[in-house]
């Protein structure tokens, strides 16, 4: 019956998750195409999560959780053997995610607490170079990092992309040595559509853009006059 503790613990977690998750992911959520697998999936994380949060905050916000569970997405409600009240719901289970979590996610989540300690640092470093004036935001910053053999060795699985979303800037290099983040202002120019930094005019039929956004452009069939 100590609901505070559990509330502070909710709220630590969610303030969390706006920070980090919400903060990476929200490029994704605006800018890819409607079916992109990469936006939907973002999206299955959310919704398993709202699922978790909704069952246990489901004693202690008893009228607010019936009403958010009340108003999820028509397919959810409509699914069948689905509990027609939260109250009935009863307390979440790995099975209940959708998709099964595999069963190496544990591990998975523990490889990359590595990657998330890196932000850290690079969120620092980002912030340093906001208050010297080098950069007005991440979005349009050039990160390298240098790193030691093994901690190299830790990171290298990962593709660039990862970083430069994991980051929220232009790009990320890496390169062996001790360890160091250093921060310059990109060269590239800013994406009209997404306002990321990348090279624009890879795709022929929207050149005003980057090609990520030309590629979602082409697949809603918009026309440049």
């Amino acid at each position: 019956y100590h609901f505070h503790y559990v509330y502070r613990t909710v709220y630590n977690y969610v303030d969390d998750l706006s920070g980090v998750y919400m903060d990476i992911t929200k490029d994704r959520l605006y800018s890819e195409a409607a079916d992109s697998v990469r936006r939907r999936a973002v999206q299955t994380v959310l919704m398993n999560i709202l699922e978790v949060l909704v069952r246990v905050m489901a004693p202690i916000l008893t009228f607010t959780t019936d009403e958010v569970w009340e108003h999820y997405p028509t397919a959810i409600r409509n699914r069948e053997g689905r509990p027609e009240n939260v109250q009935l719901a009863g307390w979440p289970e790995l099975s209940d995610f959708m998709p099964n979590l595999p069963t190496t996610a544990r591990e998975e989540f523990e490889a990359f607490k590595e990657v998330l300690a890196l932000r850290e640092t690079v969120t620092k470093a980002l912030e340093d170079a906001r208050n010297a004036g080098e950069i007005v935001k991440s979005q349009e910053a050039d990160v390298a990092i240098t790193l030691p053999t093994e901690e190299l060795a830790k990171v290298a699985g990962y593709a660039p992309e990862v970083f430069e979303e994991l980051f929220i800037v232009a790009s990320v290099t890496f390169a062996e040595g001790e360890a160091a983040v250093a921060v310059t202002k990109s060269a590239h120019e800013k994406c009209p559509r997404c306002w990321n930094y990348r090279s624009l005019g890879a795709n022929a039929n929207h050149p005003a853009v980057c090609q990520r956004c030309g590629d979602v452009l082409d697949s809603l069939g918009f026309v440049e006059e």
